[in-house]
């Protein structure tokens, strides 16, 4: 049997399928968006930071509110996120509200994350991410600062990238919601 060379336009003519089947066939990478659930992750704490115990996200899954903020320490909006939140933090963990500061600062940085975490007056949870499994799942664009909260159901009910001053009342009446 011999075989005959395929034209050049008919080759390109398949491309989109084959394309197409190739992406199926690729792994795909999975992210938690609002209504998903978040994975029941576990962090270590950032050294020098307000805690010395690691996160475990499936202690509070389904039980607690959680709000897991993604900052880093080059991040300059991050430095007013932080103390913003735990002015909620202070008012609402009584009733249960579970915060966590999630630096996305590489080797090279990490080591300033749970001292800059302290000087911020932050007393919630700092752990960090070197591997990036975390992010890549909740924050695939890295974005600083992110925020992702979760419903006592174990639900993701909000995600927001960005922070400014003029957000804290949407922030603050969204948090008084999450804790009902």
């Amino acid at each position: 049997m011999r075989l005959r060379a395929m034209p050049i336009r008919r080759l390109f003519a398949l491309l989109p399928a084959v394309l197409v089947l190739g992406l199926a066939l690729m792994p795909v990478a999975v992210s938690a968006r609002v209504g998903g659930r978040p994975p029941a992750f576990q962090l270590p704490a950032a050294v020098g930071g307000p805690t010395s115990n690691p996160f475990r996200m499936s202690e509070f899954l389904g039980q607690n509110p959680v709000v897991i903020l993604f900052w880093a320490t080059w991040c300059v909006p991050c430095r007013q996120e932080l103390p913003f939140y735990q002015s909620l933090y202070e008012r609402y963990r009584e009733r249960g509200l579970r915060m966590v500061a999630v630096s996305m600062d590489d080797a090279s940085t990490i080591t300033r994350a749970g001292p800059a975490a302290r000087r911020l007056g932050v007393t919630y949870d700092v752990v960090t991410d070197l591997d990036t499994r975390l992010t890549t799942q909740l924050n695939p664009r890295r974005s600083a600062p992110f925020s992702v909260w979760v419903g006592r159901d174990g639900r993701i009910t909000w995600e927001h990238e960005g922070f400014s001053p003029s957000e804290q009342s949407t922030i603050e009446a969204g948090i008084t919601q999450l804790m009902q």
